[in-house]
């Protein structure tokens, strides 16, 4: 009980000091996964407990996160068409169901909740994602290999990871694209609309 205590106050803290930074989120979100763990709820918020263990670290397995990752591979072997695909992984590693099981956590778990509603604000919420998604860069999610065809294109996916250009992208890893030196990439959406 005193562990869940000084996680409580550790996570009211860092929602008091409003200060984003990178120490502070992957603190955050250290914080947010013994908590889980204490309440043997990393199952009910899975999203949650599988980007708190994505951030700690470089590479993700199914043992790591197994739901998610089955998830994903779900999607490689239902998919009818690229947007389909698209869609599926996008929905495995949603970042608005992060958002609203993260909200969810605080309103449950924090005392003061006037400071859980200060914080409820897009902006807040897209400079957190940003540093999560900066921080999981080049971690990639490992699968057993998928073949797949898109587009009249068949390789093999192994993975995916999450890339920086002008947006925020899902690289699929495939042997048989760096071969070729393409790249199959997929928008991040942040907030998707509904």
């Amino acid at each position: 009980m005193q562990l869940r205590n000084s996680l409580i106050e550790q996570i009211e803290q860092f929602l008091d000091d409003r200060i984003l930074s990178i120490a502070s989120v992957c603190f955050f979100m250290q914080s947010i996964r013994i908590l889980l763990e204490i309440d043997q709820s990393s199952a009910k918020y899975k999203i949650t407990s599988h980007y708190c263990n994505w951030l700690l670290h470089k590479e993700l397995k199914r043992s790591n996160s197994p739901q998610i990752i089955q998830e994903i591979a779900d999607s490689f072997e239902t998919y009818i068409s690229k947007n389909d695909l698209i869609k599926g992984i996008s929905d495995a590693i949603s970042l608005k169901k992060l958002i609203i099981e993260l909200q969810e956590i605080l309103w449950i778990n924090v005392r003061n909740k006037k400071i859980v509603s200060q914080m409820d604000f897009e902006e807040y919420w897209l400079g957190f994602l940003q540093i999560i998604l900066n921080q999981l860069k080049y971690r990639p999610l490992k699968l057993k290999a998928n073949n797949i065809n898109l587009d009249g294109l068949q390789f093999s996916i192994y993975g995916l990871q999450i890339v920086v250009g002008e947006h925020y992208n899902i690289e699929l890893l495939s042997k048989e694209l760096e071969l070729k030196n393409k790249r199959f990439l997929v928008d991040i959406a942040l907030f998707p609309e509904e």
